[in-house]
């Protein structure tokens, strides 16, 4: 009865309750598992204690007293709060740590016994949860037997031999979980005891009779624990139980004793044979067909480790057994039931896993067309259904497609051995379905399957490919495309292009010949009228593979001549054929002709590998030459430039006349910006590999080139600007053709042509002034013309006649004529969408600049001189303070934020006695730009926004970094103090002390201290400790300073430590001046002299001194002179503003939200208190950070402001009694906000 009654509770249930005294028992029992003080438990009667002691053991002999007290604690907590790692710690703990071992016992026995019933809830949740408390308890607690807590099992959750009801059922589960948790246990699986093993399994067994689901858990906690119970265990104490279960005929058997069975012949083959196991499932000859519909058949799908284990069974089985399940399979098509489109997945999944005969043609025969065919389509089915709401064995079929798609995959990387095995495969898969990708849910599945294949299977691989090229039919478009993709990928193999380089120069001529001549069928060139569907349809695809496999992962600059040279010389013998011409798909123009003898003396006489220059031409050349035979927009005119500049550069004796010509290095860097901006990303890594040879021979006039185009004010692409430039051109033509005219003649012409184009501008001016003037008449007039009457009439209205009512309507009519001509305001200009061609101009200026940052990485890479790195840092900079704020140019600001990290990592390459002024000119432009970037922010009040602030601060961290970059660099090989750049650095520290707004901030400062190669950082320190002036400087600097310091100490320290160094001494000299001062003064805020305590702390007998000095100072209390106390503390609390927005800009968190409600300013003069105020917010404001002015400090000055207010009436109420009326209102007024109090400021 008493087992009954713990059951039902457990399980959420009612206990049976007879009489009063049972109720009042039931609440006693209640309040013990809870209460934390026993000694609040209801007194009983004497005949209910002893029932009481006995209900709370199941060995009657433990009592309430023994048990731990906090327990109850933890177990009101698992019962009220979210499961989380801390309770359950606590509970080990609790129970693993009890010095007192009997108290211990008493409390394991207690929770243990607890947790058991639970398992028989009605709740897999709290099952769950319970099991796992039993696991871990079990795990880590020692001193725990496992015979009694099966004895607490049986005694609670008692079950009949046969099931009835729920509450057996319950029971059963709760058997089965807790069973399973001592199985896991080390102490079971290390030493197992047989009488233990026996307990347990006879546990399992007696539940293979009950129910389908309860046979399914015992199965499975069966199976998996074969795998660790020695072999003799298991014969003496396992095998006697199970064989009166198992040894039947496979028709007596279930798909889960069955299993069993299989996993006990994997497990044990010694104890249970191939021969025996069959011999005990078939009397006569095997049926593996019955084998097979056992699995398959039915509704449910069983769990992975069953068909794991079925799986593991046929592959050891050889070939008839795999022969047998393929026909099986085949028979069985179409398959309808989930159940068993789940079984045949999983099976073959774990077949290809788990084969490990040398002889893999099974596999290959497993996967038969019909296979191949049912698998393709429940992969393409779970792909392109989306749909959430489905039923379970839907959502299961899923998950088991999705891991039979990671077996597959698994399989090519890791089971199979023999490369042909692996591409036949392959080729099943592609021959059902060309597009494979399509249906597989692993992403890029094929080119990882491609990955995993050896060299002479890329090789039939690819050949399969191209076969199928010429084999589809003209409307298979999609499939061409998909070949080629693969076909690239294959060439861009790393070990194809090494060991099979002949063969990969072999394929990339034909792809050349694709993309530059029709082809037939037979891939040979032909008039456009016999071209093939591969050609009409693939030649722009294969002109783009063929010239990004001449880049990809080229060795060097002499590998990619070489590549040119074989190449062209291919494309030269075609083009020497007869009809040649016309077989192009983009005939050469006559100019290309006329400079194709240039590229054919090239090809017979190559550059030496030794002259960079001339083999840097050459690759140029051969390639621009080669891509002008394309649909390319590139100009012949490049060509022709490059070749002439070719021979300025080889020919070095051979001198200019005159100066006429331009630098060969200026017409090359103009042509290399040019290849930049075509379309397609082999120019990119064209570029690169020829300008990192040719850069070393590059001038400084030529990097200026490079940053023109990085002008974020200036369109290198406007139309306006080729626009003067072809005038630019046309002017020097005419100038050539008039050598002979005078220069006097010559100055009247262009002094007639300016005018002349002046009066076309402002006649074209006048124009478009003059039609716009003559629509907005045409329009005025029609509103004027009546219903009815001619137009004529028009413009001779009466306005004396006009009724009230004609009179709306012209007006409404004007209205609309005039409203058709308004001016457009900015936010409809903003609104309007840019046009198709605007915004592939403004794509293709994007990718133009990001390229040339690539030149400007190779300049300062091989060229890291003084003038190289300073213009491209401040190019960079700028360009990134102008991307960081357009969501449009994204790419643009990572790639100009990755140059700069880079670039701060570079040391100048100074001359023996190098000018370090240009550095001190870099960081006055450094910081000019800086404020130049606040100052249009705070005037357009629309960039006042979170995302604008979170840009600003950016911008404002990396200007200091570089400005610590070049302070550092402009001190290498020197003291710091000797150095060019410490005036300018003692200048910006005067000015950022004594004015409310300077160049520089505190974070400028701290970027000093940070940066690791400069050396300045004792001297800086003693130049702000010498600024700790109470008399000059204000308190809000000095709480900066000390913050500096106190939070740089470590670094400050090291610096001071140097031997042979005065800096520390001084530094402790400029301390003992500052307490002086303050010993004397009085000005001190408790701030101040707080951080100034935390730098003396970490001194020696000097600074402890000074400390003790500054601990009197700190208690003593300030005085009140005239309000100085209250401004003192208002000051302090500014200061700690600042010191939060500091931390705020170092993390670059996200600015909080706007304190405070709606404002509530009125009418009326300022106090003084109120002035002041403003001006410390305005001060911050100005110093570039981000201004959050706590509730507290607002409060506090509202506060003082209505005093000093107060006092001020009752001075004034002596004058007249009148006189206080408009003070009072003005006490009255609240404190405006930060911004308005910035926008009166700077009124």
């Amino acid at each position: 009865m008493k087992v009954k009654t713990g059951k039902n509770i457990a399980n959420g249930g009612k206990p049976k309750i007879k009489d009063k005294a049972d109720r009042k028992r039931s609440k006693s029992v209640k309040s013990e598992d809870e209460a934390v003080k026993p000694a609040k438990i209801v007194k009983v009667s004497a005949e209910y204690q002893p029932t009481e002691e006995k209900e709370n053991t199941p060995n009657n002999a433990l009592k309430l007293s023994d048990i731990n007290k906090a327990v109850f604690v933890v177990f009101k907590k698992l019962q009220t709060s979210p499961l989380s790692q801390k309770i359950i710690n606590s509970l080990i703990v609790l129970l693993r740590d009890d010095t007192n071992i009997p108290q211990r016992t008493a409390t394991c026995s207690y929770v243990l016994k607890r947790l058991i019933r639970s398992t028989g809830a009605d709740d897999i949740k709290s099952v769950a949860q319970a099991a796992s408390y039993i696991h871990c308890i079990l795990s880590s607690v020692p001193g725990i037997d496992a015979l009694e807590v099966l004895a607490t099992l049986k005694k609670d959750l008692a079950v009949g031999s046969q099931q009835k009801g729920k509450e057996d059922t319950l029971a059963a589960v709760g058997q089965l979980v807790t069973a399973f948790c001592i199985v896991q246990t080390p102490q079971f699986m290390e030493e197992p005891n047989p009488k233990l093993v026996a307990s347990v399994y006879e546990i399992l067994v007696s539940q293979l009779k009950g129910r389908e689901y309860l046979v399914s858990m015992c199965s499975d906690i069966l199976a998996g624990s074969f795998k660790k119970l020695p072999a003799e265990i298991f014969e003496e104490q396992v095998w006697p139980l199970l064989q009166s279960h198992l040894n039947k005929s496979l028709s007596a058997l279930k798909v889960n004793t069955c299993d069993v069975l299989l996993s006990i012949h994997l497990a044990y083959p010694a104890i249970l044979g191939r021969k025996q196991l069959l011999s005990s499932l078939w009397t006569k000859k095997p049926q593996y067909e019955q084998l097979f519909e056992l699995y398959i058949a039915g509704s449910t799908i069983h769990s992975d480790g069953v068909y794991s284990r079925l799986a593991r069974f046929i592959a050891s089985g050889g070939q008839e057994l795999l022969s047998a399940w393929q026909q099986f399979v085949d028979a069985k098509q179409p398959i309808k039931f989930n159940s068993a489109k789940a079984c045949v997945i999983q099976v073959l999944g774990h077949i290809i896993l788990n084969f490990a005969e040398e002889d893999e043609q099974p596999i290959l025969d497993l996967f038969a067309p019909t296979t191949i065919k049912f698998l393709l389509q429940e992969l393409s089915s779970v792909k392109g259904d989306k749909s959430e709401a489905k039923k379970p064995s839907q959502k299961e079929l899923r998950e088991i497609v999705y891991k039979f798609e990671g077996s597959l995959l698994l399989a090519f990387e890791k089971q199979l051995k023999k490369e042909e095995t692996k591409l036949q495969l392959f080729q099943k898969f592609l021959e059902e379905r060309l597009q494979v990708d399509l249906v597989i849910n692993l992403p890029r599945f094929s080119q990882q399957v491609i990955g995993f294949l050896g060299v002479e299977s890329l090789k039939t691989l690819y050949e399969f490919y191209q076969t199928k090229l010429t084999t589809l039919g003209d409307e298979e478009k999609l499939n061409r495309s998909y070949c080629l993709n693969q076909m690239h990928f294959i060439l861009q193999n790393a070990q194809l292009a090494e060991k099979e380089s002949k063969w990969r120069n072999k394929q990339l001529r034909q792809l050349m010949l694709a993309g530059l001549f029709h082809l037939d069928g037979s891939l040979e060139p032909c008039a456009a009228s016999e071209a093939s569907a591969f050609s009409r349809q693939c030649s722009a695809r294969c002109e783009e593979i063929f010239l990004g496999s001449l880049l990809h992962k080229c060795p060097g600059l002499p590998a990619l001549c070489q590549l040119l040279q074989k190449n062209l010389g291919f494309l030269n013998k075609q083009l020497s054929k007869a009809d040649a011409e016309t077989k192009l798909l983009n005939q050469r123009d006559e100019a290309l002709q006329k400079l194709w003898p240039h590229v054919e003396k090239l090809l017979t006489k190559p550059s030496e590998e030794s002259d960079v220059v001339a083999q840097s031409f050459e690759a140029l050349i051969l390639f621009v030459a080669l891509a002008l035979c394309t649909k390319s927009n590139l100009p012949v005119a490049v060509l022709d430039d490059l070749i002439i500049c070719r021979k300025n550069a080889v020919d070095k004796k051979k001198k200019k006349a005159g100066g006429e010509e331009p630098d060969w290095q200026d017409v090359l860097t103009d042509a290399l910006l040019q290849l930049l901006l075509q379309t397609g990303h082999f120019w990119r890594e064209f570029v690169n590999l020829v300008a990192s040879a040719l850069i070393p021979h590059l001038r400084t006039s030529n990097l200026e080139q490079i940053l023109e185009v990085l002008n974020m004010n200036k369109n290198p692409l406007s139309k306006k600007n080729a626009d003067e430039e072809e005038s630019d051109e046309e002017g020097e033509e005419e100038e050539e053709e008039e050598k002979d005219s005078s220069d006097d003649s010559d100055e009247e012409d262009s002094e007639d042509d300016g005018d002349e184009e002046e009066d076309d501008d402002e006649d074209g001016g006048e124009d478009e002034e003059e039609s716009q003037l003559a629509q907005i008449r045409e329009s005025v007039r029609q509103a004027l013309v009546a219903e009815g009457e001619a137009e004529d009439d028009a413009s001779s209205v009466d306005w004396n006649d006009v009724d009230e009512e004609q009179g709306q309507r012209l007006n409404a009519a004007l209205e609309r004529s005039f409203q058709l001509f308004k001016p457009k305001s900015g936010k409809s200009l903003a609104k309007q969408r840019p046009t198709k061609s605007e915004r592939i101009d403004n794509t293709s200026l994007l990718h133009f600049r990001i390229r040339a940052l690539d030149l400007l990485d190779l300049f300062s890479t091989q060229k890291p001189t003084q003038a190289v790195i300073l213009d491209v840092l401040l190019c960079v900079f700028q360009v990134f303070s102008h991307s960081i704020t357009d969501t449009k140019l994204q790419s643009l600001r990572e790639a100009s934020l990755k140059l700069l990290k880079k670039l701060l990592t570079k040391n100048i390459d100074f001359e023996s006695k190098p000018d370090k002024a240009p550095i001190l000119e870099a960081i006055e432009e450094l910081m000019s730009t800086g404020e130049e970037q606040v100052d249009e922010e705070k005037q357009d009040k629309k960039k006042q926004q979170q995302s604008s602030r979170q840009s600003k601060a950016e911008i404002t961290v990396w200007r200091d970094k570089c400005f610590a970059y070049l302070v550092s660099q402009g001190s290498v090989n020197e003291e710091p103090k000797k150095s060019a750049v410490w005036p300018l650095l003692v200048e910006f520290l005067e000015l950022w002390v004594a004015n409310r707004r300077s160049r520089l901030s505190l974070a400028s400062f701290e970027a000093l201290f940070q940066a690791g190669q400069w050396a300045g950082v004792a001297p800086l320190a003693v130049l702000l400790v010498s600024h700790l002036d109470v008399a000059k400087t204000r308190s809000l600097r000095r709480a900066q300073i000390l913050k500096l310091l106190s939070e740089q100490f470590r670094r400050l320290e090291a610096a001071l430590q140097v031997k042979g160094s005065s800096d520390a001494k001084e530094f402790e000299k400029q301390l003992a001046r500052y307490v002086a001062q303050l010993e004397e003064s009085d000005k001190s805020s408790p701030k101040e002299l707080q951080l100034l305590q935390k730098i003396l702390a970490q001194g020696g007998a000097k600074r402890a001194q000074l400390l003790e000095k500054v601990k009197v100072l700190a208690k003593k209390p300030q005085k009140k002179v005239n309000g100085k106390e209250e401004e003192a503390d208002e000051e302090e609390q500014e200061m700690e503003v600042d010191e939060e927005e500091e931390e705020e800009a170092k993390q670059k968190k996200k600015p909080a939200k706007k304190q405070g409600g709606k404002d509530s300013a009125k009418k009326g003069k300022k106090t003084k208190k109120e002035n002041e105020v403003e001006e410390m917010e305005v001060e911050e404001e100005q110093e570039g950070k981000t201004l959050k002015k706590p509730k507290d400090s607002t409060k506090k000055a509202k506060k003082v402001a209505k005093e000093t207010e107060k006092k001020d009436t009752l001075k004034k109420t002596k004058k007249g009694a009148g006189e206080a009326k408009p003070e009072e209102k003005s006490a009255k007024k609240p404190k405006e906000t930060s911004k308005k109090a910035i926008k009166k400021s700077k009124k």
